[in-house]
């Protein structure tokens, strides 16, 4: 330890010189030693041994300030630390293939730092489809309730958005026994560039009619593109969940990503759902995939039954039934569209969007169909 009270008292000759080598050998270390100096001064230098903190006396001489954790260890050349002097903007330091440190200048315009497992550079980004970005399905930004023409408006050709379109519901049977109440509607997402809708014309499916003793479909709704885009037209599911089939199992299309290699058909969508044990699809799906039939949710729209309307996930519920042994069910919900209309001797109408309606008896009055509508989201 090499400290000093820096104060050279009256001595003898040979007393003062060690005094002074002392107090010189304290200025040489910086007050070294694992305690704070005895006697200390405002900007005094102190050298903490154990904790290797190089500290300076505040000008209040009243505590030290840590200025640097020294390791004695260190390595690093001086042309290595000189890479700290002058770094031009935008690079980075880095350890390279001989484990010096070293500066990566910066990528160009649009590049992204890269690995390949060993070092690092910079690199173009990959082309390829564009990432997808879900909606808030609770906040549309425009619901439309009547058919027109769509317009992007403010928004950019290269801008995002969802078409939420749902169709109408269908009417409930009217019947002593087993009545089913409607269908709920079916329904279609469409992802893609503004440009690509803009123009495009959609048409909301009203629902089915009330009143007949063998119910009435749902209906549909659609959007249709430009002749730009090839007039292609797109449309939501007709009946129930079940008219579809690929490969002997019931599943439809409920996600299209709308771009130039989807404007030939339809029949080009991306993701699809199944009805049994409710599950997505993406592409085709596997040969001999099976499951149980049926739960309580169906992803694209919900069946009317006589036992009891099946809920809804993306389209309408199912009305309300009216069962074998002639007692009234209850109806389907849905988590984003309408739910269904209670079964009865009147019975309610299904509830905007795309609800179907609930069943009634022979002589009584089934529930109509609700309405479609067309979300659009924003992303």
């Amino acid at each position: 330890m090499s400290q000093h009270d820096f104060n050279i008292a009256n001595q003898s000759f040979p007393a003062t010189r060690t005094d002074l080598n002392n107090a010189l050998a304290a200025l040489a270390s910086n007050s070294s030693g694992d305690t704070e100096p005895g006697t200390t001064y405002a900007n005094q230098w102190w050298y903490e041994t154990d904790t290797n903190i190089l500290k300076l006396r505040n000008e209040a001489n009243n505590g030290w300030v840590d200025v640097i954790t020294l390791d004695a260890s260190m390595t690093a050349t001086a042309s290595e630390l000189n890479q700290l002097d002058d770094i031009t903007r935008g690079s980075i330091l880095y350890g390279n293939a001989s484990g010096a440190t070293a500066r990566l200048a910066k990528g160009g315009a649009g590049t992204v730092l890269t690995s390949d497992g060993t070092d690092i550079s910079w690199a173009a980004v990959a082309s390829g489809a564009d990432t997808v970005v879900f909606p808030n399905l609770a906040s549309p930004d425009n619901t439309y309730t009547s058919s027109a023409t769509w317009s992007k408006g403010s928004l950019s050709d290269d801008d995002y958005v969802w078409m939420y379109l749902c169709g109408g519901g269908g009417g409930g049977m009217e019947s002593t026994y087993n009545a089913t109440g409607g269908d709920g509607g079916g329904v279609l997402l469409l992802y893609g560039k503004a440009k690509y809708f803009d123009g495009g014309a959609y048409v909301i499916g009203a629902g089915g009619a009330a009143g007949t003793a063998g119910g009435t479909s749902n209906t549909v709704s659609t959007f249709t593109l430009t002749s730009t885009y090839g007039s292609v037209v797109y449309t939501t599911l007709t009946g129930s969940f079940n008219d579809s089939y690929v490969n002997g199992e019931n599943y439809n299309q409920m996600m299209i990503i709308v771009d130039p290699a989807t404007f030939t058909t339809q029949s080009t969508t991306l993701i699809q759902a199944r009805n049994s044990t409710p599950r997505f699809i993406i592409g085709d799906e596997p040969t001999g995939w099976s499951g149980a039939q049926g739960t309580a949710y169906h992803w694209m729209n919900a069946d009317g039954n006589k036992n009891a309307g099946y809920n809804g996930i993306f389209g309408g519920g199912a009305g309300g039934g009216r069962n074998a042994t002639a007692n009234y069910t209850g109806y389907g919900a849905s988590l984003y569209a309408g739910r269904g209309g209670s079964s009865g001797a009147t019975a309610e109408s299904g509830t905007v969007p795309g609800g179907g309606g609930g069943a009634s008896t022979s002589g009584g009055s089934s529930g109509a169909g609700a309405a479609g509508n067309m979300r659009v989201y924003h992303v």
